[in-house]
């Protein structure tokens, strides 16, 4: 056999050369796959703490636009929320409907009132009167459409709960019930320090959890002034008034809502976040251990058309 003396093999330098080429081209390339798992894992928590905040928004929009609402038959309501002065609303009952705002579920945020709260997130109680789905007269309408009652805006609370024109009979309504004040509906928005969950508490169908992951809820309640100015304050505020006992609840025009949400991953981040958040005017602390989720700030102003007037009762 004759051997080209031009023919070798590779020198030992050369293949640790090409060996460590190997590994580093190699470390690169999980380097970029964990990197982009990272980002992944980051990018999949911020859609959902979108997604739950637009959840959360959406609800407290369709409830609280109806605060004062003086149903299809234009009654005024005196007062739009009900606060710390009113005190804790229980076992309201109307017609054959029952209004359960008592705490036989065990849930939290007993005390049912517009209020704010230190340690927790706010508290926001709205009323406003029930139509009644169904043309007067008829008990129920799911079973003939000719029974519907077309000018019928709203009748359930901000769990659902109520009359509905398809499904069940007529629990309470303006235009069935001899005193519309007893045809009030009560939406009251809280959340769970301990669960991190928001709840809604309704005078017809009990409490029900809305959205989970919720650090903080805070409000700002927009007092338009006699010069036409609107200032946005804390409840308290609001319930102080001008100070002679006069409270500015039937001032109120709009909202802000702002929601502290928070990822479900408690350590998605690789080192400590910030261990404040500003929500609205209230500075929210983080504690210690949970600062490597991730937290972001979403707020909203919601206008009470019911309660200008635009509104066509005030």
């Amino acid at each position: 056999m004759i051997i080209d003396k031009k023919q070798k093999g590779f020198s030992l330098i050369e293949l640790l050369v090409a060996s460590t080429l190997g590994i580093l081209l190699i470390a690169g390339v999980i380097t970029s796959f964990i990197g982009t798992k990272e980002s992944d894992k980051l990018r999949n928590a911020i859609t959902e703490m979108d997604a739950s905040a637009r959840v959360a928004i959406q609800i407290l929009q369709q409830t609280l636009s109806n605060a004062g609402y003086p149903s299809v038959r234009n009654i005024r309501i005196e007062k739009a929320f009900y606060s710390k002065k009113d005190g804790a609303v229980t076992n309201l009952s109307c017609g054959g409907g029952v209004k359960r705002f008592n705490d036989s579920d065990g849930t939290p945020g007993a005390s049912q009132y517009t209020r704010d709260q230190e340690a927790k997130g706010d508290v926001l109680t709205v009323v406003y009167l029930a139509d009644n789905p169904c043309k007067p007269g008829n008990a129920k309408c799911d079973l003939d459409d000719s029974k519907i009652n077309p000018n019928a805006i709203v009748f359930t609370d901000c769990a659902g709960g109520g009359a509905t024109r398809k499904k069940q009979a007529v629990s309470c309504s303006t235009e069935n019930m001899p005193k519309p004040e007893e045809a009030k509906i009560y939406s009251t928005f809280y959340m769970s320090s301990v669960k991190h969950t928001l709840y809604c508490r309704g005078s017809r169908a009990g409490t029900q959890p809305l959205v989970d992951n919720i650090e903080n809820i805070q409000f700002l309640y927009g007092v338009t002034l006699d010069d036409g100015t609107t200032r946005y304050m804390k409840a308290d505020l609001v319930e102080a008034g001008d100070g002679a006992g006069n409270d500015w609840w039937g001032l109120v025009k709009s909202i802000q809502v702002g929601l502290l949400m928070r990822s479900y991953d408690k350590y998605l981040l690789k080192k400590d976040g910030p261990d404040k958040y500003i929500v609205l005017d209230e500075k929210i602390t983080i504690n210690e251990e949970e600062r490597r989720r991730l937290y972001r700030v979403y707020t909203t102003t919601i206008d009470l058309q019911n309660l200008t007037n635009k509104g066509g009762f005030l």
